[in-house]
Formats: structure tokens, C-alpha cells, sequence
């Protein structure tokens, strides 16, 4: 069967990551995946402030979710405008090629080198952020 294209996860930016990884852990039975520190220049291009933030991913079936955190304590405290549900991932076949196609549709595509690959993100026209991903394989 053809796999579509499918949500993979739901991003959250938040001042509070411990209280939502306890609330998704404890109440909705996620497992924490993964938890490292994203250099700020990566989080520069992401969410436009250049400080560096945790990263949690947390699991439950085929649904995951990224928690993000400044580390300083001092920027969480000014950056209540932007907390709370931040992009989404959409899978697709072949994400290098699906970012070209719509640059050449005339869409802004942010890319993030990540690793040893490459992350693309799109806004919508209300500008919620769209990360742009390969199916799981």
C-alpha cells in the first residue's frame, strides 16, 4: 500500500518543559524519547531568538511530541508571546525534493543543516510553521 503524507509530530514552545513532560508522561502515558541541547544558532532559525533551549521528545504510539525550553532563565521570562503550540511535522516522501517543488511555487523555505541532514520548515499564510520531514522508514 502507498504510504500518504502524515502529521509527525506536534512542536510546543514553553517556559515550563518539566511540568509538560510530567503532565504528558503521567497523565497521557508518553515516554520520553530523546532530551538534548539545541545550539542557539539552530534555534535562531527556528524561533528567532538566539538562545540556546532544551529539547524533549516524547512518544506514544506513532504520536510524538517536542517540547522546546530556553535555558536561561532570565529569556523565559520575556518570551510568553511565542510559547505554546509552534509548528508541526509533515511527512512526505521526499522532503528535499517536496521543499524544492514549493520554492519553486514561489514559498519561503527555511533550512536548517542539522546533523548530517537538513531540515526544511514552511509558514502558512497565518504564519504557523510547518516542518517539512521523510516518512519514517
Amino acid at each position: 500500500m502507498k504510504q500518504k503524507n502524515s502529521c509527525d509530530h506536534i512542536g510546543i514552545f514553553s517556559n515550563h518543559s518539566k511540568r509538560l513532560v510530567d503532565f504528558y508522561t503521567k497523565s497521557l502515558g508518553f515516554k520520553k524519547e530523546k532530551k538534548e541541547i539545541l545550539p542557539k544558532i539552530i534555534v535562531k532559525k527556528i524561533f528567532g531568538i538566539s538562545h540556546n533551549c532544551k529539547f524533549i521528545k516524547l512518544t506514544s504510539g506513532h504520536m510524538k511530541i517536542e517540547i522546546f525550553e530556553p535555558i536561561d532563565a532570565r529569556m523565559r521570562k520575556g518570551l510568553n508571546d511565542i510559547t505554546g503550540y509552534n509548528h508541526w511535522g509533515y511527512c512526505v516522501r521526499d522532503r528535499k525534493k517536496f521543499a524544492q517543488n514549493l520554492k519553486r511555487k514561489g514559498l519561503n523555505i527555511i533550512e536548517i543543516k542539522r546533523n548530517s541532514h537538513s531540515v526544511y520548515f514552511i509558514t502558512d499564510p497565518d504564519g504557523n510553521r510547518i516542518e517539512i520531514g521523510d516518512w519514517r522508514k
